[in-house]
């Protein structure tokens, strides 16, 4: 194997090798560069750099990283503090072959951060970049994160996240694609302290040969936590997606319970989707659910929207727009809502 050629995105117990879903490859197609995001806010106080980052897609992916020394960055958001609105990360990336942004969080007791990452590429930019983040959350600490993607057809952008909760940590993570050549994507969380808990949703609508890539894992290790993924996808012109989504009840998580539900729509036969869910089990007093709904609209519906005057492609249209709808108005906040109604719009007229 090459050095700038990786696997990402292993499944933590695989599946049978000739589906090809294990896991996912990736070639880094040029140098490293390092990019420092806009930001409108106040960021938690700075530590010292650091550059010994692990990350959750791929521990080559890791060492290479370290070997190049890019740069990481740490910050504190301390006891009791509270973000008192969503501080933007603006990522705009393309300018260069590759680039890499790396950002540690730690949020204390007590404390709520509010994280709005905003990531787009430059018009008709073919690039990369990565992004890694890793959240440490204390005991009663809240982190509600927000991430939007709207990238160039031809641009390629990868997202490696690591949370650790301890005891009755919350994190509420939204994350919403809505345009890009690929996206691989790799959320590990862990739910070590008793009572901690996770929600979250992922929405995506791709088309146009647009490809997403995600690995989810989900480790219930603290008594009584919970995990609530719920995953709405929109697949249309030759657009490829796989979904790798692991919940793991480990040995003394008692009185966890842990569910993820994917739903996606089928708009054209050219479509591939692919759904793995898994729920790895070693604790007898726990609950683990999955479930997926996958398929086209009924006819039933179709008719009823054809009826009052809408096209098939105008029907099909509606509901994808609905279902990102739905997530959005579920992060309450209007300024962060607006935002990304208008990346959406803007994404519209593009297509038009």
């Amino acid at each position: 194997m090459k050095e700038n050629q990786f696997i990402i995105n292993k499944m933590p117990v695989p599946t049978f090798r000739w589906l090809k879903m294990n896991e996912a490859k990736l070639e880094i197609p040029g140098e490293l560069t390092t990019y420092q995001p806009s930001v409108e806010g106040k960021l938690p106080k700075r530590l010292t750099e650091e550059n010994d980052f692990s990350g959750s897609m791929s521990t080559a992916l890791d060492d290479y990283f370290r070997e190049e020394r890019l740069p990481v960055q740490s910050f504190v958001l301390r006891e009791a503090e509270e973000s008192p609105e969503y501080i933007r990360m603006h990522f705009r990336n393309g300018e260069n072959a590759v680039e890499h942004s790396a950002y540690c969080f730690t949020v204390e007791e007590g404390a709520r951060l509010k994280l709005f990452l905003a990531i787009e590429s430059l018009k008709e930019s073919k690039n990369m970049a990565f992004l890694q983040e890793k959240f440490l959350l204390k005991k009663n600490a809240k982190l509600d994160l927000v991430i939007a993607v709207k990238n160039a057809k031809d641009f390629a952008h990868l997202q490696d996240f690591s949370f650790v909760l301890e005891e009755k940590a919350k994190l509420k993570l939204t994350s919403l694609l809505l345009s890009g050549k690929s996206h691989h994507i790799s959320y590990q969380i862990d739910l070590n302290g008793d009572k901690s808990e996770a929600e979250l949703h992922l929405d995506y609508v791709l088309s146009q040969k647009e490809k997403a890539d995600f690995n989810l894992v989900v480790n219930h290790r603290g008594k009584k936590t919970i995990s609530n993924i719920v995953a709405d996808g929109v697949l249309r012109e030759d657009a490829v997606k796989i979904f790798r989504g692991t919940i793991d009840l480990k040995h003394g998580a008692k009185g966890a319970s842990g569910t993820e539900q994917e739903n996606v729509l089928l708009m054209d036969d050219s479509v591939v989707n692919q759904t793995i869910p898994v729920i790895l089990c070693d604790e007898d007093d726990v609950e683990g659910n999955h479930g997926a709904s996958i398929g086209r609209l009924d006819e039933e519906s179709l008719f009823y929207m054809e009826s009052r005057g809408l096209s098939l492609e105008a029907a099909y249209e509606l509901i994808a727009e609905a279902r990102m709808e739905s997530a959005i108005h579920g992060i309450m906040d209007k300024k962060v809502e607006e935002y990304i109604e208008a990346e959406l719009r803007e994404k519209r007229s593009e297509e038009e």
